[in-house]
C-alpha cells in the first residue's frame, strides 16, 4: 500500500470538511445508538458518530485493529495489536478508500506498556501509537476522545465501535463499515465472578450484558470505549479480550485507560507531543 504524503492528505480533508475542530469528546451528527441492538456488531451509524475511532491497517490495506484518537500524533490501542508496517486511518467508515475523509498516516512508533503480559496474556493492554507529522487534522469527523481521572461507574451505559465480526460465529469475518454498540459497565467483582481465564485486575475495566447478545469481537481489539460526562464522550476502555463474542455471562474486558494516564503523559512527553 502506498501511503500518500501527510501534506496531500491534509490539504485535501480540509478541502472536504471545511469545518474547525469543536474540541475533544464531540461528535457533529445527534445519534446515539439504542440500548440493545440484535446483531453483536452493534449498529451502523453516520460518519463522524465515532469521530475519535481510528482504524488500523497492514501494509496492504487491510484491516487489522482499531484504535482511539488522543492527539493529532497519538492514538492509544492494544499492545497486543503490535505489527510490523502499520499505518493509522482517521476519519475511516466503510471499506478502506470509500470515504472520502480518511487521512493516513504511519505509524511511526509503537510502544507497548513495559508491564505487557507481566500479570497475564491481557495484562496492561496497552500501547502508546505515533503518528507521522504534522498528524491529523481535526474536523467533523475526526475529534480525539477527551481523557478524564474519573472511571465510569458500574451501570454507566458506554460506546464500543470497531469493524469487528458481527457474528459470534464466524469471527474471521470483519464488518465492512463500522458499528457501534451500547455497553453498560460492570462491578469488578461481578467481572471477576463470571470471568475465570484470567485474572481481572483493577486497571482492567468490563462492560457488557450478561445475557450476551452485544459485545465487541475479534477485529475490535485496540477500539475505543468511550462514555459521556457533561456532554464530552471520554476514552474510558481499549478494547482488550474476552471469551468468546456475545456469550452469556462473558463480557468483554478493557484496559482501564484512567489507570495508566500517568504513563501516557509520560510518553507524550518522551515523545515531544501534545496530548
Amino acid at each position: 500500500m502506498n501511503v500518500p504524503s501527510a501534506l496531500v492528505y491534509q490539504l485535501a480533508v480540509l478541502a472536504l470538511a471545511g469545518v474547525a475542530s469543536a474540541g475533544c469528546g464531540t461528535r457533529r451528527p445527534a445519534w446515539k445508538p439504542t440500548r440493545r441492538p440484535k446483531v453483536v456488531g452493534g449498529q451502523a451509524p453516520p460518519p463522524g458518530a465515532a469521530p475519535w475511532q481510528v482504524d488500523l491497517r497492514l501494509g496492504d490495506g487491510k484491516h487489522h485493529c482499531g484504535g482511539a484518537l488522543i492527539s493529532a500524533r497519538l492514538v492509544l490501542s492494544a499492545a497486543h495489536c503490535y505489527n510490523d508496517g502499520l499505518v493509522a486511518v482517521a476519519g475511516a467508515h466503510g471499506l478502506p478508500g470509500t470515504s472520502q475523509f480518511e487521512q493516513i498516516l504511519k505509524v511511526e512508533k509503537f510502544i507497548p506498556h513495559p508491564d505487557f503480559r507481566k500479570l497475564g496474556a491481557y495484562s496492561h493492554d496497552l500501547a502508546v501509537l505515533l503518528v507521522a507529522s504534522p498528524g491529523f487534522v481535526f474536523n467533523e469527523v475526526v475529534e480525539p476522545a477527551c481523557f478524564s481521572d474519573y472511571s465510569p461507574p458500574s451501570g454507566t451505559l458506554c460506546e464500543v465501535s470497531g469493524w469487528g465480526a458481527v457474528d459470534p460465529n464466524d469471527i474471521d469475518t470483519t464488518s465492512p463499515i463500522l458499528k457501534i454498540a451500547a455497553v453498560p459497565v460492570l462491578s469488578l467483582d461481578t467481572c471477576r465472578r463470571v470471568v475465570e481465564s484470567q485474572q481481572i485486575l483493577d486497571s482492567m475495566l468490563c462492560a457488557g450484558y450478561l445475557g450476551g447478545g452485544i459485545d465487541a469481537c475479534s477485529g475490535d481489539s485496540g477500539g475505543p470505549l468511550v462514555c459521556e460526562w457533561k456532554g464530552k464522550m471520554e476514552l474510558a476502555g481499549i478494547v482488550s479480550w474476552g471469551e468468546g463474542c456475545a456469550k452469556r455471562n462473558k463480557p468483554g474486558v478493557y484496559t482501564r485507560v484512567s489507570s495508566f494516564l500517568p504513563w501516557i503523559k509520560e510518553c507524550a512527553t518522551e515523545l515531544d507531543v501534545a496530548l
